[in-house]
């Protein structure tokens, strides 16, 4: 037998709750001394304590917990419960991530009105490229997209030339992750050799080949180790800087990853070079 003390140390839960969920009936002592009133607990009550504690910071109520715990499910049934909590614990923060992006792109851009930047703009002729085309849909992530290229690559079904863009068709510059991004918006073009076929990949469809059409102008700017909210500060203002200077844009923006999710998937490791699409001035 443990003490209240020693179980509390193990579990990682307060004496003060131990008491309460005893108190409650959610959770008690395997024996309390009947002269001293003294609790008890076993260390084969360890499984049941850390699973009311998980259901606990998943954000249940004690009345929900109760009910969970007296059904008795298996060890495979309370995981895939804990699971399916965990996978919409994630997808709450990646929204909340992504609207503070949003709010520090605004915030950002508010700074700018009223100082705008200098900018190393360089002016560029884009070659042409023969490229393998991946058309982005919404169930697509970086890290599966990535991985499954990745595989591709490895394997010899992708001859790739080192050479990855990703291009956004439309107004917008800030699609990427965005839940209103639509059917064919957001593209990844991989350079590869002439002798490239089509190819089906599971879980990403099929990629066809063809020639990427050069770019007479284009603006560029290169940036490393930035935040979404940067990047996308990054593109308008170089929107901002081709207008000023009487360059039409083509809704077309593009990223040449010199590093990107091919190479590593933490952000902070990415280089890319914006490439803005423009027409000569009049």
């Amino acid at each position: 037998m443990l003490k209240i003390g020693e179980f509390a140390q193990l579990s990682q839960v307060t004496i003060k709750t131990l008491h309460h969920y005893s108190d409650i009936g959610l959770f008690e002592p395997a024996h309390v001394d009947p002269w001293t009133n003294y609790r008890y607990y076993t260390i084969e009550q360890l499984p049941r304590i850390h699973r009311i504690m998980a259901l606990k910071e998943a954000g249940l109520s004690l009345d929900q917990i109760g009910l969970l715990v007296h059904e008795d499910l298996s060890t495979e049934e309370f995981r895939g419960m804990l699971k399916l909590k965990q996978k919409e614990i994630e997808s709450q923060l990646e929204l909340s991530q992504r609207t503070l992006s949003l709010i520090d792109y605004r915030l950002r851009m508010l700074d700018a009105e009223e100082n705008f930047p200098e900018l190393d703009v360089l002016l560029k002729e884009l070659e042409p490229l023969f490229v393998l085309s991946l058309v982005v849909k919404k169930h697509h992530t970086m890290k599966r997209v990535a991985g499954r290229l990745h595989s591709a690559i490895r394997d010899g079904l992708v001859k790739y030339s080192g050479v990855q863009l990703d291009v956004f068709y439309g107004d917008t510059v800030i699609p990427l992750e965005s839940p209103d991004l639509q059917e064919g918006q957001h593209e990844i073009l991989l350079g590869v050799d002439s002798s490239q076929e089509d190819l089906l990949i599971p879980e990403l469809g099929l990629l066809r080949t063809r020639m990427e059409p050069g770019v007479g102008v284009a603006a560029t700017l290169t940036f490393a180790d930035k935040e979404r909210a940067e990047v996308w500060e990054s593109v308008t203002l170089l929107q901002r800087w081709a207008v000023a200077h009487g360059y039409g844009l083509r809704g077309q923006t593009r990223y040449w990853m010199h590093r990107g999710p091919l190479d590593t998937l933490n952000r902070h490791e990415f280089v890319a070079e914006v490439q803005l699409p423009i027409d000569s001035p009049e």
